[in-house]
Formats: C-alpha cells, sequence, structure tokens
C-alpha cells in the first residue's frame, strides 16, 4: 500500500465526523519557534533527495518553504501541504511532513491543515501515516498511535 492508496482509505473515513476545530487546543504550545534547516533521513537520504529534486525541476524552493514552515508560518506549511508528488518523492514529502509535525506541533498542524479541502486533509494524513508504517501490514496500530500521539492531525485528516 502506498501513500495515495492510504489517503483514499482516508478519504473514505471522513463522513460523519466533527471537524477539527472543534478538538481542545493543547496547553503550553509556543507561538513561535526558531526556524530550523531541513535535515535528511539517516540512511534514507535517496528517498529525501527524489522530493528535492522533483521540487528543484519545479522551481518550488521546497527547503525554504520547509524552514519557513518549521518556525509555525501557516502559509508555508500550506504550501508544503499542495505540493504533489508520487513514487519515491512522496516517501521523501511524507517523511519531511511527519517531521513537521513534531517540530511545530500538533495543534499549530491541526490549525493549518484544517483549512485545507477534505481531499487535501486525507492525502496530508496517507503521507503521514505512511511514514508512520501503515503500509506495512499494522493498519490498526498505526491509526490508534497516530491519533493519540496527533489527536488534533488524526481528526484533521480523518475526519476532514
Amino acid at each position: 500500500m502506498n501513500a495515495a492508496e492510504i489517503s483514499a482509505r482516508i478519504a473514505s473515513y471522513q463522513s460523519g465526523m466533527f471537524p477539527a476545530s472543534v478538538a481542545p487546543r493543547a496547553l503550553g504550545e509556543a507561538s513561535q519557534l526558531h526556524p530550523v534547516n531541513l535535515r535528511l533521513p539517516e540512511g534514507d537520504e535517496w528517498r529525501a533527495e527524489s522530493v528535492l529534486t522533483l521540487a528543484i525541476e519545479r522551481g518550488f524552493d521546497y527547503r525554504a518553504f520547509y524552514r519557513r514552515a518549521s518556525s509555525r508560518d501557516a502559509e508555508a506549511l500550506n504550501m508544503l501541504f499542495a505540493f504533489a508528488c508520487e513514487g519515491e518523492a512522496m516517501d521523501g514529502h511524507a517523511w519531511f511532513l511527519h517531521e513537521l509535525l513534531d517540530l511545530v506541533g500538533d495543534g499549530f498542524f491541526a490549525d493549518a491543515l484544517a483549512k485545507e479541502n477534505t481531499e487535501r486533509c486525507a492525502s496530508v494524513g496517507g503521507l503521514i501515516l505512511f511514514d508512520m508504517g501503515f503500509d506495512h501490514g499494522y493498519e490498526a496500530e498505526v491509526m490508534a498511535a497516530f491519533s493519540r500521539r496527533y489527536p488534533r492531525t488524526y481528526l484533521a485528516t480523518v475526519a476532514g
């Protein structure tokens, strides 16, 4: 199962659930973070190189958007949500979005994602679940871990 298939499955879950905006805000979240440079996944640099190469070919400054998004720039994060790719580039994009989720926090990430349409929410959720190992046959466990670790993002991706 690839990230696109996971995204399609999430899209099918989105009916009948309440919007992410009703989820409680996590206390103690800092309003600003210092920007960080994009780092490559250790041992899997090829995954990251594919998405970065594709971004360069399209004239999209992935590193700059990542740096801005890492300091809680919602516009930059939304630009990364909108970056469409497939194959090996999608693997790297999934890794970077998961890293950003950890960097900026569940609340900020979910708030930015809640402004997107349900299709994009499902796509981002599929990418994160893919990076968490959803494609390796542990769907229920990964979905449960996703909902516990990132409850607001879970609601934004699955509930739409």
